[in-house]
């Protein structure tokens, strides 16, 4: 009988200790999964401006042309004035 009750008494020690084991873990899995789920918006949030940023380049180097080409025509109209 004093056997049994020493057993039960060890098992009694390491109940504490294994519950909170298991619940750390399960609170460390949730965790990661929303770490995980806001890096995930994260990155297709970046994905987004990184899109958004390639148009933005196109769109000012289309300007900058139109830019060049109206400059190109009134220095070219300047020039043709001044030469008559």
């Amino acid at each position: 009988m004093n056997i049994s009750k020493n057993t039960i008494s060890n098992y009694i020690h390491w109940v504490p200790l294994i519950v909170t084991v298991v619940f750390a873990l399960f609170a460390f899995t949730i965790q990661w999964g929303v770490v995980n789920a806001r890096l995930d918006g994260v990155e297709k949030r970046l994905d987004e401006l990184l899109v958004e940023s390639r148009a933005m380049r196109s769109i000012y180097g289309d300007i900058e042309r139109r830019v060049a080409f109206l400059e190109g025509m009134t220095s070219s109209s300047k020039e043709h004035k001044d030469s008559k």
